[in-house]
């Protein structure tokens, strides 16, 4: 697949937000010489009472304006980096009530090839919704960012944690442009010890064919909590630039009462993470 649209996808309602995104999707266009769509959603206070109490009505206006115009220094920071890079780019603000800026920063991600969002500051935090809006309804790749990375967009060790699921064979077709142009590609396979490795050869063999250097790893679970297991591996060593999974293989309302291994990334994970749905 060739890369030709990127979509940089925030919420980009406060001054505190995370350059690490940015900077990884302007990278990422540069480098596929790739145009950039920024969709950025300020969400829209509405509260009932601004309608009959005008002190509450000047207190909601606002802060919808510090939060619009937070949007649009942050439009104007992404346009310079874009400029700076030699790549278009253009930017759609939406400020409206938070489920309608989220959708529509949906719907205008469905037209890219990949998208690039920010780490969520917190489960319930809104950032974690758009998140969670890109993946399921967006039919796109996504790529999230951890705060403070400084790497660039250019993996040369990539992980694929591999189940043999159907999302999983997914984010692998999706990242495959990415993993052809590694230098080692390490397939981790978490298993609760009874498994052996042959539940990732057939995956393996097939990634052989593509990538210069292929690695076949087992994990053991621990403590039944395979994205601790994950994250504790990542956690070993520093030289792993993305991690390539499949996302929500249980619903969100089993993640979020009993863990899982998406909502252990989405939060944990100090590396960029490809996630295919």
């Amino acid at each position: 697949m060739d890369v030709k649209t990127i979509c940089l996808a925030m919420i980009a309602d406060s001054e505190i937000v995370s350059t690490s995104a940015i900077d990884y999707a302007v990278s990422m266009a540069e480098q596929a010489r790739a145009h950039l769509s920024c969709r950025l959603a300020p969400s829209e206070l509405n509260l009932p009472s601004a309608r009959v109490l005008p002190m509450v009505r000047a207190l909601v206006d606002e802060v919808n304006a510090e939060r619009l115009a937070a949007a649009r220094d942050l439009q104007a920071k992404i346009e310079t980096a874009a400029r700076l890079a030699g790549i278009s780019c253009d930017c759609e603000i939406y400020q409206d009530p938070y489920l309608e800026a989220r959708d529509k920063a949906v719907d205008g991600a469905r037209a890219s090839d990949i998208v690039v969002l920010p780490q969520a500051r917190g489960a319930l935090s809104s950032e974690t919704g758009l998140i969670e809006a890109i993946l399921f309804g967006c039919g796109r790749p996504a790529i999230v960012v951890p705060d403070g990375w400084a790497k660039g967009a250019a993996p040369k060790r990539v992980m694929v944690a591999w189940d043999g699921g159907g999302r999983a064979a997914r984010a692998v077709g999706d990242a495959l442009p990415l993993l052809t142009r590694a230098d080692t590609v390490e397939v981790v396979c978490v298993t609760d010890g009874a498994a052996s490795n042959l539940a990732g050869s057939d995956i393996a063999r097939h990634l052989s064919r593509h990538c210069r250097e292929l690695r076949l790893l087992d994990l053991p679970i621990t403590h039944g909590d395979a994205g601790r297991a994950l994250l504790d591996h990542l956690g070993a060593g520093d030289q792993t630039d993305l991690l390539v999974m499949g996302a929500f293989v249980h619903s969100r309302l089993f993640q979020l009462v009993l863990g899982g291994v998406t909502s252990a990334m989405l939060e944990g994970a100090r590396i960029p993470v490809f996630y295919s749905y």
